[in-house]
């Protein structure tokens, strides 16, 4: 055997190992979030700040494909009231995807809104689409799209994770999608309530 087939051997194992600890690890985050044993940890924080923080993350993973990350939030965007490791974790799962099923030199746009009632964030992307008879399956455990199964391994645990977060901070999620356009996501998230300051006798 040479040493460039036991190099490939021992890549092989190695890139499985991570890929089976990530499935176990996404797993038991999903059977934690389900059984509703996950405290949310809740703050006010910026979304603004956030929605940057996430685009500073997954940019050398863009980069890679020369994808473009836009942020667009308007400047008197609220605080939002969450988990924000919580929402992090839900807005690069679905960063990541926008990039991992773009075209290169594709874009993802992240926007910023807000209502009186809630705040909402939807990551926009040039890639792939999803066919209209997935769209209903996107948030089932271990549903991958079959058109995109060659472009990118996962272990379609993530948008049920992304679902079970966003619906425990009583939001909801929802996808549009077509093919050879892009897709979006929008989170939408209710706004902390505004506190009426306490009259100190």
């Amino acid at each position: 055997m040479s040493r460039e087939q036991r190099d490939q051997i021992v890549n092989n194992i190695h890139n499985e190992t991570l890929r089976l600890n990530a499935l176990a690890s996404s797993f038991l985050d999903l059977a934690r979030l389900e059984s509703g044993r996950v405290q949310f940890r809740k703050m006010r924080f910026s979304t603004a700040d956030l929605l940057y923080e996430c685009r500073d993350v997954m940019m050398s993973k863009a980069h890679e494909t020369n994808i473009q990350i836009r942020v667009d939030v308007p400047g008197d965007m609220p605080l939002l009231e969450a988990d924000r490791d919580k929402i992090k974790q839900v807005l690069l799962n679905l960063l990541s995807n926008a990039i991992k099923y773009n075209r290169p030199n594709g874009s993802v746009i992240i926007t910023g809104n807000f209502t009186d009632a809630e705040i909402s964030v939807n990551i926009q992307d040039t890639g792939l689409g999803i066919p209209e008879d997935s769209i209903p399956h996107l948030f089932e455990k271990f549903y991958r799209v079959r058109e995109h199964e060659g472009k990118a391994s996962g272990t379609g645990l993530g948008l049920s994770i992304c679902k079970q977060i966003i619906q425990g901070h009583n939001g909801r999620i929802e996808v549009k999608s077509k093919i050879g356009v892009g897709t979006s996501f929008t989170i939408f998230l209710p706004r902390a309530p505004r506190v009426i300051p306490r009259d100190d006798d």
